[in-house]
Parts: structure tokens; C-alpha cells; sequence
């Protein structure tokens, strides 16, 4: 663990990490040593499951708890993709800490993460999206603007999230894209 100061935020507070850095979900990339090396480091790592059969996230889950014994982590759930219901499923039966949702109506999942518990982030790129996650249960809001990976619509992050924030005041807004170091968090 790092001997920087711990940075409070809503976001750290709700998710009971030390840093308000998170890995996203991103295939083939956000694998169990790398989110476990995030949530060791503070932040809270996102397990890909796009390219996972349910077997696969589940044993994948179980990876990252060996790796980062009691630390904060979550699985993400893109909706609209292929075996994306089954891999939520598994993330919800192993009670994961956060589910990040996606391109669909997730309020199935947030009931259940909220039984046990769990935090529902849910990644959105315009306000009438972020309405519809808020109503349909989400607890935080990750605002990707076009420079995540062109994901993000036609707004940069520059402007979509401080827009969010201010139509959304007392919700948690995670920014993704556009921050590469220090200097532009």
C-alpha cells in the first residue's frame, strides 16, 4: 500500500477505496492480475467480462480475491452484449462489491447488488442516459466522453461531466476519458 495520503471523495467513500482511481472494464485488458494490482494500489479495478463465458468470470472473480484479499473491485456488465446477462449473474451470485452496467436496463441488477449490499456504477454519455441509470437504481455515474476510446458520443469529457454534475449534484460522477496523469485528474 502506497504511503500517499489517502484522497477522500464520494466515490471513496461509497466504494471504501483510498483512491479515486478506477480501472474500467475493458477487454482482454482488465484481467484479474490487473485488477487486483489496481485495488491492491487503492483504486478499484473493473473486470472485462465481455469476452468471458459466466465459468470464466466466475473463475475469474475468485482470481481476484486471492490476488486482493478484502480489497474494493467490480465486473463489468455491457448489457447489450452476448452472454452479457449470464456473466452479471455470476458477478451478483458472488456478491461482487460493484457491478458496472452499461447499454441497457440494469434495475435487476441493482436490486439485487443492493440486497447484498453491492454498488451499481453505471457508465453513461448523455444526461437522459443518466436519468434513466439513476432511475433505474444506479448509485454513481461514470461519464465517458468522446475521448474514451470514441465510446462517449459526440461530447468531450471537458463538458459532459461538469453538465452531469450540475444536473445531478448529489450523485457521484467517475470521469473517463481524457485522463492520462496527474495533471488532468
Amino acid at each position: 500500500m502506497s504511503s500517499i495520503a489517502p484522497v477522500r471523495t464520494r466515490i471513496t467513500s461509497m466504494l471504501g477505496c483510498r483512491y479515486p482511481l478506477i480501472l474500467p472494464g475493458m477487454s482482454w485488458i482488465s484481467t484479474p492480475p490487473l485488477v487486483a494490482a489496481v485495488s491492491n494500489a487503492g483504486g478499484v479495478g473493473i473486470l472485462a467480462t465481455g469476452p468471458l463465458s459466466a465459468q470464466e468470470t466466475r473463475d475469474s472473480i475468485r482470481r481476484i480475491r486471492e490476488l486482493a484479499p478484502g480489497r474494493p473491485f467490480g465486473v463489468g456488465a455491457t448489457l447489450l452484449m452476448p452472454g452479457s446477462k449470464e456473466n452479471a449473474e455470476v458477478a451478483l451470485e458472488e456478491q461482487v462489491p460493484l457491478i458496472n452496467v452499461s447499454l441497457g436496463k440494469a434495475d435487476w441488477i441493482s436490486d439485487a447488488a443492493h440486497a447484498y449490499g453491492g454498488k451499481v456504477l453505471s457508465t453513461v454519455t448523455t444526461a437522459r442516459h443518466a436519468k434513466s441509470a439513476l432511475d433505474a437504481g444506479a448509485d454513481a455515474l461514470m461519464a465517458t466522453g468522446y475521448e474514451a476510446a470514441a465510446h462517449g458520443g459526440d461530447v468531450g469529457s471537458m463538458v459532459l461531466i461538469p453538465a452531469l454534475a450540475s444536473r445531478f449534484p448529489r450523485v457521484p460522477i467517475v470521469a473517463a476519458g481524457g485522463f492520462a496523469d496527474g495533471r488532468s485528474v
